[in-house]
């Protein structure tokens, strides 16, 4: 034996288990030495030592009957104990101290010359330098608290220790400490404030929050921008394993609503681009998030903030046309003890309900059946052996005078049979999610940590399906060279596994067809786009494989399988360098890997695959000689994707306050991405699952079928690669100046560059920026409105742009993998020139107020917005002679306004608390300018795709306008000013006065209301959301599919029967043959179109929590239980047909409840 050889992925494993362990080694090791003081300092005041001894260790100095404007004093400290770090502070200064836990009280040492000195040493300070810290309850430093001072707009925000210094104060002012879920503080100014000690509040609506923009973070009320910050308590609200699902229904401006075109379902403030990226920039720990964002855990979100107008995300550049989703993870805290947490639900859901979309009765189906027989429509079908007839024609087609009554027994019985309900017996489940999170963080003086694994499992309602994610983080925090240089690390590694063991599904072609009999023996049933039973019993008299398709053994035998598994690494890292007091210099870097691999695997149980080979089987008639051109096995996919992403970014941060009434935070720096995709995909023919082996085929000839006059080319075995590189560079700055704490003003400018665009310098960047005003008049000599201690106007105006990665200003081909028709490779040109082409712009005007009553009964804000596209992506016309039949380039623009409103009120607040947050958004769009012929109105009302007009909706909503049935059951439309019924020339008429405008498409007025009550510790939350002012189309008889088997209409029952119904109903009569314009022309006319408004119970949410002495004496912090019911169903519906808008087809999303535990240790 030459050695043993491990797995490659047992070796990756063990590799990153090793890493976790020592990066957790680390944190034990820093802990264990943060009672050690180190201190070298030459003439600094009593303040600052002792502040720098607090950074150190636990304990906190509380000066009890003097201030510390004492004489400065040296100090040298190493590896001291905190008893002989104290005695060196003070041995010079006649003070004396006392350790209480974790407190160490100075005071003056009693003496009677110790007042007189005191008092010949104070001198008088009208402005002072004010430092302090803030803490929470537990001693740990508190980032982002909010020190302001009082009656001012002069504010400054902590950093991860909890620091803040505030220069040029007044002596006798007093200072505001806010920080989002706690309870306000105040205290007179000093030199050295100590550590602030803030209490979390319960249900307090607070106004002031920190936002982070991905490249610094400020102040709410320091900014001049739009923002949306969902906290961690609102974040974990929803126990949803994806975080959209937990912002969605509780977020100002944001709207999840399928729409063509946007894949991900997500908008901020509507849409402003017609055919590129329409999601938001997902921005997770200050970069770009590209990856799938189901790999993305939400509990390991500390909080969320939405970038809505041009000075929130114009910072972002041509990333932030669609807004900005900002992602901030949970971190460690400095001196804290570690603390274990640990989180796990489990969520039940119901089988989707079969039976919500109304369809024909198997009874109503076989008797059309029958009379389409009657009239001879199957007469073509039945002249040769092998097409496709359903059981009923085949009966029919059989039926004797002498085998009428069995014949018609046999009928009479497939009447009673609805195939929905083996459906639900064998395909479907109830789905099963789970989820479990455990979590350390902590800290010590100079390094905070925060570790967490997660597991995720769900089993949805499919029978066969199951997915499942790992997730691992760790980040950490240095500081170094006594505080000046900051270090952090986070690597994040997600493994998603997922696989359907049914992955062809199952359609059933006729509603009595029955997938098993009584003893679960699975059945045959007749395949889409199969053969005739009949002709399958015999053809080639056993010279084929098994040509039946029996679904439920397929299922069984996991005959079509698929199996995906992605491993996701990011690994961001910066280092932050505090040069001078007002200015900082940090890098960041952010590596980003995405492996996924695809594989599909239809075995010989499959009919699939043995439809295929028996299709091309040659059988020679005279020798009796069978070659299979598809050799006998599974057919087989891989496919490779691969991502890697690079982010580097540089930036200089300054802050600083002159002369008490000038406030300036500003931002500067130079970025660089790159991003490298590729994926690779084969087809393997003849393979076998056990050897891994697999057999070349024929890609060129075309075989003559077994059955039939027509000749099949079987495919291509060959590797398919295609990959794309981009790169950018950008250079931006942003500035925030505030003056007298009254006015605010904020500027930015960034410039985008890219391989993508244009030859000259000119259009491969483009230049964007923002300039912003607030104005706080509460804070004004001449504002006296008790009532309201809180207005804030604001006003911003910018570009943020947006980019299309499918096109190129160079020219792009795909070579094909397959031949031509001349049996010759060739190559499509998939992107022609185009050397002027531009970034797409969005113009952002953003007016808003902000607003408190008195003592925040009712808070809110008001914002009113306006988003100009310009030079957007779209398709116009082109000449003939250059080859190609439309160019796509910078050719529309687009206009979108709306209203954002936010209310906050705290109805009780007594032993029962009740607040209520009232969200209400209006979003409207329309086409300004579009260089293309939209071409027919039959392409305009086009359901799967967006075809622009002018002075319309960007997803408008047309049918065309009809004038009800006649006499005969006919529809009727318009040829200009004419009532015609000349279908084909209204499909292909370019009259759009033929056509009626319904509306949107997508929600244009949006919103929920959440309440909450609590009671000691419970605490109940409702959400209930609406969604007005659009339409949808609904199903629609048409008979041309209903002849050939789709019975998934139920206006069948209420169509035009008898002279008299047209004033009635508006389904036409039945007419045979069915004509594919008649139906067309129905189908897509204002007669099915139904209004979309709605009120939805979104879910309820129900917690308990125990937080208790005894639970702290076994080592538990809190105990919480929890339980949430999801979709739970519609309030009220406008339409009267009891469609759920958001299931205009197929099956609404099921209820769901949840139950859970969390705690802390």
């Amino acid at each position: 034996m030459s050695g043993l050889r491990l797995p490659k992925k047992l070796l990756l494993k063990m590799k990153l288990t090793a890493v976790i362990f020592f990066i957790a080694l680390l944190q034990v090791s820093a802990k264990s030495y943060s009672q050690r003081i180190n201190l070298e300092k030459t003439n600094i005041s009593l303040g600052a030592a002792l502040h720098a001894i607090e950074k150190q260790t636990e304990f906190v100095f509380v000066a009890k009957d003097f201030d510390l404007n004492v004489p400065k004093i040296n100090i040298s400290l190493k590896n001291a104990t905190i008893e002989e770090a104290i005695s060196k502070c003070i041995r010079s200064l006649q003070l004396t101290y006392k350790i209480v836990d974790k407190n160490i009280i100075l005071s003056r040492r009693r003496s009677s010359g110790m007042a007189g000195n005191a008092g010949k040493s104070r001198r008088p300070y009208k402005e002072i330098d004010v430092h302090g810290r803030v803490v929470d309850e537990n001693g740990k430093a508190m980032e982002g608290a909010v020190a302001r001072i009082k009656g001012s707009d002069r504010t400054e925000v902590t950093d991860i220790l909890g620091d803040f210094t505030l220069t040029a104060v007044d002596e006798n002012a007093t200072l505001i400490i806010s920080h989002l879920g706690y309870n306000s503080i105040e205290v007179r100014v000093g030199q050295y404030l100590g550590d602030l000690r803030m209490r979390q509040a319960v249900n307090q609506l607070q106004e002031v929050a920190i936002l982070s923009t991905g490249y610094q973070k400020v102040s709410r009320e320091g900014s001049t921008g739009s923002f949306v910050l969902i906290d961690n308590k609102l974040v974990n609200r929803s126990v949803s394993p994806d975080f959209i699902s937990r912002i969605k229904g509780v977020t100002n401006g944001l709207l999840v609503d399928g729409g063509v075109g946007n894949t991900t379902g997500i908008s901020v403030r509507g849409r402003s681009t017609l055919f590129s990226e329409t999601k938001p920039l997902i921005v997770i720990d200050n970069f770009p998030f590209e990856g799938d964002l189901n790999t993305i855990n939400p509990n390991d979100i500390e909080d969320v903030t939405i970038l809505k107008d041009a000075a929130a995300a114009a910072i972002w550049g041509v990333r932030a046309g669609n807004g900005v989703i900002v992602i901030t993870t949970k971190k460690g805290k400095l001196n804290q003890q570690t603390k274990v947490g640990f989180n796990t639900n489990v969520t039940i859901g119901d089988k989707p309900d079969l039976y919500y979309q109304p369809q024909m009765t198997s009874a109503e189906f076989i008797d059309l059946e029958k009379f389409l027989y009657s009239k001879g429509s199957y007469n073509a079908t039945l002249r040769n052996d092998y097409d496709l007839i359903s059981p009923v024609v085949a009966l029919l087609a059989k039926e004797t005078p002498a085998n009428t009554v069995a014949t018609q027994a046999s009928i009479e019985a497939l009447k009673q049979n609805d195939v929905r309900q083996q459906l639900d017996q064998y395909f479907y489940r109830k789905s099963l999610q789970q989820q479990y999170y455990l979590s350390l963080n902590g800290g010590g003086a100079s390094n905070t940590y925060h570790l967490s694994a997660g597991y995720d499992r769900f089993s949805p309602v499919n029978v066969g399906a199951s997915s499942s994610r790992y997730t691992l983080k760790a980040n950490n925090t240095y500081d170094l060279a006594d505080h000046k240089v900051q270090l952090t690390t986070d690597i994040t590694f997600v493994r998603s596994l997922a696989k359907n063991d049914n992955l062809e599904g199952y359609f059933p072609l006729y509603p009595y067809e029955q997938i098993a009999d009584r003893d679960d023996k699975p059945l045959a049933v007749l395949p889409i786009s199969g053969l005739r039973a009949a002709y399958t019993d015999t053809a080639g008299n056993g010279n084929l494989l098994n040509w039946k398709y029996r679904p439920l053994d397929e299922l069984r035998k996991k005959a079509n399988s698929f199996h995906g598994e992605s491993t996701d690494i990011r690994v961001n890292t910066g280092l932050r360098y505090q040069i001078l007091k007002p200015l900082a210099f940090s890098v960041n870097y952010q590596y980003y890997r995405s492996t996924g691999m695809n594989k599909t695997l239809h075995s010989l149980d499959s009919y699939n695959t043995r439809n295929a080979i028996n299709e091309v089987t040659q059988i020679n008639r005279t020798t009796g000689i069978v070659t299979n051109p598809l050799p006998i096995g599974s057919l087989y996919n891989r496919t490779n994707n691969l991502l890697n992403a690079d982010y580097g970014r540089a930036q200089l941060d300054l802050k600083k306050t002159i002369s008490r009434k000038h406030n300036i935070n500003a931002i500067a720096g130079y970025e660089i991405r790159s991003e490298n995709f590729s994926t690779d995909s084969q087809n393997q023919y003849g393979y076998d699952p056990d050897t891994e082996t697999s057999v070349q085929i024929d890609p060129i000839t075309l075989f003559p079928a077994y059955y039939g006059v027509k000749a099949i080319r079987i495919g291509n075995s060959a590797t398919t690669q295609r990959g794309t590189t981009d790169h950018y560079i950008s250079y931006y700055t942003n500035a925030i100046y505030t003056f007298d704490s009254r006015l605010i003003l904020s500027a930015s400018y960034r410039r985008d560059e890219s391989n993508l665009f244009g030859v000259s310098a000119q259009k491969k960047g483009v230049p964007l920026f923002s300039t912003g005003l607030a104005w706080s008049l509460d804070k004004e000599k001449f504002y006296h409105f008790s009532w309201m201690p809180r207005l804030q106007i604001r006003a911003t105006y910018g570009y943020n742009g947006n980019v299309n990665k499918t096109i190129t200003a160079f020219t792009t081909a795909s070579p094909n993998a397959s031949q031509n028709y001349l049996g010759t490779p060739f190559t499509t040109i998939t992107n022609p020139p185009n050397p002027s082409l531009r970034w797409e712009r969005v113009k952002n005007i953003n007016f808003g107020i902000d607003f408190g009553l008195k003592q925040e009964i009712i808070s809110g804000s008001l914002e009113y917005y306006i988003k100009n596209g310009a030079d957007l992506i779209g398709s116009s016309p082109i000449s003939q002679q250059t080859g190609l039949s439309i160019f796509t380039g910078n050719v529309a623009d687009t206009h979108t306004s709306g209203i954002d409103i936010q209310l906050n009120s705290r109805n009780l607040n007594g032993l029962i608390r009740w607040t209520t947050t009232g969200i209400f958004n209006i979003s409207k769009d329309r086409v300004t300018n579009y260089q293309a012929n939209t071409g027919s109105n039959l392409s305009i009302l086009n359901p799967r795709s967006i075809t622009p007009l002018v002075g319309y909706p960007i997803q408008s909503l047309f049918g065309f306008k009809s004038a009800g049935l006649d006499a005969e059951g006919d529809p009727q439309g318009f040829l200009g000013s004419q009532i015609s019924k000349n279908y084909t020339s209204i499909n292909n008429s370019t009259d759009r006065n033929n056509l009626k405008f319904s509306g949107s498409a997508v929600p244009t007025i949006f919103g929920s209301f959440r309440n909450t009550f609590s009671l000691s510790s419970l605490e109940l939350s409702i959400n209930i959301g609406y969604k007005f002012g659009y339409h949808f189309r609904r199903s629609a008889l048409q008979y041309n599919l209903l002849y050939s088997g789709d019975y998934h209409s139920n206006e069948y029952g209420q169509r035009w029967q008898k002279p008299g119904d047209e004033f009635i109903t508006t389904v036409p009569s039945l007419i045979n043959p069915a004509s594919v314009s008649r139906d067309q022309f129905y189908a897509l006319s204002e007669s099915t179109i139904e209004k979309g408004d709605h009120i939805r119970l979104n879910d309820v949410q129900l917690t308990y929590t125990l937080n208790t002495s005894g639970l702290k004496k076994i080592g538990l912090g809190s105990v919480g239980f929890y339980t949430y019911a999801n979709n739970l169903g519609i309030i009220w519906r406008a339409n009267k047909r009891h469609i759920d808008p958001d299931a205009r087809s197929g099956y609404p999303i099921a209820k769901s409840i949840s139950f859970g535990i969390k705690t802390n240790f």
